[in-house]
């Protein structure tokens, strides 16, 4: 039986709820998202779906539906556009920012991406806002296209303005809306007219959205072990050259990226990757291309760790399931799917790293002090320890970021650099602080680049970076989008 959760639970019901709303409105209500490469995601597309086993409705001519078009950010995920699908192919000459009316629903009041026992944000009672469209162009696949050009395909995209400052918390719940005010051609030269019809992406099974760099992760893996009745749930990102032809040949890095604790108690899968970016950032596809891996992501039950410096044994429960990646018998790809199909997958056991934030980062620290042997290097975001219990890191590699404004990752981890020292570490610790507006936006961190890259080339096995004026939470949604401590983490090595 499907694990139900109350969030989970809530969910579905508010997803049912609104397409009855919307239909008793008249508003035409778009299916479910087909397909996706996650083994739910595949799943659950049914029948009728067009990968699937029929029987198929004939295609009436205009508008097939709509979908929300997503990206996780360090706020939670964001509405960057939607999605129209044709049933042909729509001549871009045709449209015009104004081609359509184009609206997101507000998150419910309450909902703050990450928190624990957050409401569901799409159980909303706010109307639809408007969003203007700042670009517009046709695809062969519902999904925002970096440089906005049009390439022939039935979806037209209506992509909004992004914020460049990736930390700002979402306001945005996955529900949209869109109406054509403007006539639309084909390319086959069949005027589609413009229609009072309001769209949505409301479905019987929830709502359709595409979410970059998410939507490849398969999510709802179990590993387990019957000799001690234990097992651990958990996601995980197959590089796509893994999925090509021969990828099953190849050794790949593996990332461990571990989540925080308001994910944990009621969360799903699918909270650890999107209201959060510390396990969704390294799969997006620019990411991939620079460090290609596979990432893996728990989902926990409960807090794994507390402030009193105890554990459950999910701790090294995570442990296992990384040394059952190492064994390089892992062939659990969706078994619906060709491309992963009983491959076998192998990791290089040279380059094995992890990550997290908040507990996240406990987690991992936990796990590099007591298999030490396994990790070449750690990137933590505000986590801490006891510091006799982190002893053994003083012969690792470690970058340890942390916020002035946090009063306990920041003070624990200064307690632990003498600890560290006197067991022949070389910490790097500069005095001065770190100027987080460097971080955003994204694409213009030269200095910051050189800045931290500077730290680390003073040849210290062990970095601790604080950046001014950031506290406990703010770290999370800025720390990660650290370029210079991203490529650092994929250069080491274990010798």
């Amino acid at each position: 039986m499907t694990d139900v959760s109350r969030r989970n639970f809530v969910t579905v019901g508010a997803a049912l709820a609104g397409a009855v709303s919307t239909m008793g409105l008249g508003v035409q209500g778009a299916r479910a998202a087909e397909g996706g490469h996650g083994f739910m995601a595949a799943s659950s597309a049914g029948p009728d779906a067009p990968d699937g086993p029929g029987p198929h409705g004939k295609k009436t001519p205009g508008i097939q539906g709509i979908s929300a078009l997503c990206e996780v950010t360090g706020g939670g995920e964001k509405v960057y556009g939607i999605a129209v699908e044709y049933d042909v192919a729509i001549d871009p000459a045709s449209l015009s920012p104004d081609t359509y009316a184009t609206a997101v629903f507000p998150a419910a009041k309450g909902f703050f991406a990450g928190m624990p026992q957050e409401p569901d944000k799409n159980d909303t009672t706010a109307a639809a806002k408007p969003r203007p469209v700042a670009a517009i162009y046709t695809s062969n696949t519902p999904a925002l296209r970096p440089d906005r050009k049009s390439i022939s395909g039935r979806y037209v995209i209506a992509e909004f303005t992004h914020d460049p400052d990736l930390s700002l918390p979402t306001t945005d719940s996955d529900r949209v809306t869109l109406i054509q005010d403007r006539n639309v051609r084909t390319t086959g030269g069949a005027v589609y007219a413009a229609s009072k019809t309001v769209w949505s992406n409301a479905g019987p099974h929830g709502n359709s959205v595409v979410i970059r760099g998410v939507d490849a992760w398969e999510q709802n893996h179990w590993w387990w072990d019957d000799t001690r009745s234990a097992w651990l749930e958990y996601s995980i990102y197959l590089p796509k050259s893994f999925l090509a032809k021969g990828g099953e040949n190849r050794s790949y890095p593996l990332l461990l990226a571990v989540t925080h604790s308001g994910t944990s108690p009621d969360g799903t899968c699918a909270q650890t990757l999107t209201e959060q970016c510390i396990a969704s950032i390294w799969s997006l596809p620019e990411e991939q291309e620079r460090h290609e891996c596979v990432i893996i992501t728990p989902r926990y039950e409960r807090t794994t760790m507390n402030d009193y410096w105890e554990h459950t044994s999910d701790v090294e429960n995570t442990y296992r399931l990384v040394e059952s990646l190492l064994g390089n018998t892992w062939n659990y790809g969706n078994p619906n799917l060709d491309d992963r199909r009983d491959k076998v997958l192998k990791i290089d056991p040279k380059r094995v790293y992890c990550t997290g934030w908040s507990m996240g980062a406990m987690t991992s620290l936990w796990l590099m002090a007591k298999h030490p042997e396994t990790f070449a290097a750690g990137l933590i975001i505000a986590g801490q320890q006891r510091p006799s219990d982190l002893i053994p890191l003083a012969k690792q590699k470690v970058l340890i970021i942390t916020g002035s404004e946090d009063n306990k990752a920041t003070p624990w981890n200064e307690k632990c650099v003498p600890v560290w020292e006197q067991a022949g570490a070389t910490v790097v610790r500069p005095a001065e602080y770190l100027d987080p507006a460097r971080i955003f936006p994204v694409d213009a961190q030269q200095k910051l680049t050189d800045q931290v890259n500077g730290y680390l080339a003073r040849d210290g096995n062990i970095t601790f970076l604080t950046f001014d004026g950031v506290d406990h939470m703010g770290s999370a949604r800025k720390f990660f989008y650290i370029k210079a401590a991203r490529d650092w983490l994929f250069r080491q090595v274990k010798s």
